[in-house]
């Protein structure tokens, strides 16, 4: 398993020492037990105990580069808010001019433990236009909102109105009347009767020299109608109240206290910890997906080991007619492999074992033991039986071995036409549907030209 250098590396070098030091693998993690099954048939004749180590430090490397690229974002996140951040010792920022409103989530502490959630829009400090008149038609039809206040709508008042000298988004100076002064005052204030009251309010609006009035219809709910005193409700008009109080300026000052009781303000935001979150969850994913690859790295494996057994058989029965003996058989498939490989042929699982099977022999492990061996290695049902076949033949001299070879090949070769007509139904399968689209295209092109032809 190839490494990269510079960080990478250095990363790697870092986890080995740790889950060296702090003995990890004796830490139970499921799958462990598969995973080293895995890695011994993928890396057969190797040290297993050093492919495991390596295997799971790779895995522990790569999850703390993830890790450390989430905490960095976390931190760019964090710095970047720190810089930007709306509220500063209890003022509220507002947007720069000419950049739109802001919506922001802000959360108050009271005192006593109270915490209170508000979806605040902050409006820009000032708004420039260049027609006054376009600006007035706006201001008309976005009154009804920009008086209404903590009210459901105009015709269900039972708050102060907003009634400004000015609005943000709007340069003009607004000066207000009202027809029944006893219900709503000219600043807003909103004294209901004993009936509900309909108050007609006129808006003056002048800007240096330009000039222009609206009227609008307000109703004025009785004073028996339940008034909403909640807490939150108060502390949300005072949000609205502190806002609009000057709107020339750059920021605007947070309630301080209600009811006597101290309120503490931050701004909520979930993007540290849905990046916290997210980055744990790729760790896992990818700790864990991991072992699924090299799983099916060695199905891949088995998948061709399967498909070269007809052939490997084939030649050892051949070399077993010509009159060689098994191991002499084996030893001229393995070189004949080896040198093909030397002249930059295709590495191929199925030889590989084999090749691992005559070198331990030469080493001196015993024939019978080095075939039984090779047929564990590959975990593939027909190798298992051929090294059954030739084990026997070593320890017990069987003069079945041709005739057992001959139906094995018999069989194998019958396998191989049903894998291979098992892959062709795939294969049709799959190239189902760029038929059909084929099939749409060419009566697309037939039927067109017919339809052309009688005016359709």
């Amino acid at each position: 398993m190839k490494r990269k250098k510079g960080v990478v590396e250095i990363c790697y070098q870092v986890v080995l020492i740790i889950y060296k030091k702090m003995h990890l693998w004796k830490i139970p993690v499921p799958g462990r037990d598969r995973v080293k099954t895995d890695l011994s048939r993928l890396y057969p004749g190797e040290n297993q105990e050093e492919r495991i180590t390596e295997y799971y430090v790779r895995k522990l490397t790569m999850s703390l580069m993830i890790f450390f690229v989430g905490i960095l974002m976390i931190l760019f996140v964090v710095l970047g808010k720190i810089e930007g951040n709306s509220i500063k010792n209890g003022w509220m920022k507002r947007a720069d001019s000419g950049s739109g409103s802001k919506d922001y989530v802000i959360i108050g502490k009271v005192e006593d433990g109270s915490q209170y959630s508000f979806a605040l829009t902050v409006q820009p400090r000032k708004y420039r236009q260049e027609e006054l008149q376009k600006l007035f038609d706006a201001f008309r039809e976005e009154l009804p909102g920009l008086i209404c206040g903590g009210n459901e709508s105009l015709d269900c008042v039972r708050e102060d109105l907003q009634l400004q000298e000015e609005y943000d988004d709007y340069p003009f100076t607004v000066t207000w009347k009202s027809d029944r002064m006893d219900v709503i005052s000219p600043e807003g204030k909103v004294n209901p009767q004993e009936q509900d009251s309909t108050v007609r309010l006129k808006a003056e609006l002048t800007y240096e020299e330009y000039q222009g009035e609206t009227e609008t219809s307000v109703t004025v709910k009785n004073q028996n109608d339940v008034i909403d005193k909640s807490e939150k409700a108060v502390l949300e008009k005072m949000l609205e109240n502190a806002q609009t109080s000057d709107p020339e300026q750059e920021a605007f000052m947070l309630p301080e206290s209600i009811d006597g009781k101290k309120i503490s303000w931050r701004q909520r935001n979930l993007t540290e910890l849905q990046l916290l979150l997210g980055t744990l969850v790729t760790i896992v994913v990818v700790f864990f997906f991991k072992d699924r690859d090299i799983h099916e790295l060695v199905e891949k494996k088995k998948q061709e080991e399967k498909r070269k057994y007809p052939e490997i058989l084939q030649k050892i029965t051949l070399y077993l007619e010509a009159g060689l003996t098994v191991r002499a058989a084996v030893n001229k498939i393995a070189e004949d492999y080896e040198q093909k490989r030397k002249k930059g042929a295709k590495e191929q699982a199925a030889y590989e074992e084999l090749l691992i099977a005559v070198r331990e022999i030469r080493m001196g492990v015993s024939e019978g033991a080095a075939y039984e061996k090779f047929g564990k290695r590959t975990g593939v049902r027909e190798y298992i039986r051929l090294s059954t076949f030739l084990t026997q033949n070593v320890k017990k001299g069987s003069t079945m071995l041709l005739q057992q070879l001959h139906e094995e090949a018999k069989e194998a070769e019958e396998m191989r036409m049903r894998n291979a007509r098992k892959l062709c139904e795939e294969a049709s399968t799959k190239l189902l549907l760029p038929m059909i689209m084929l099939l749409l295209v060419v009566m697309i092109l037939i039927m067109f030209p017919a339809f052309s032809n009688v005016g359709v």
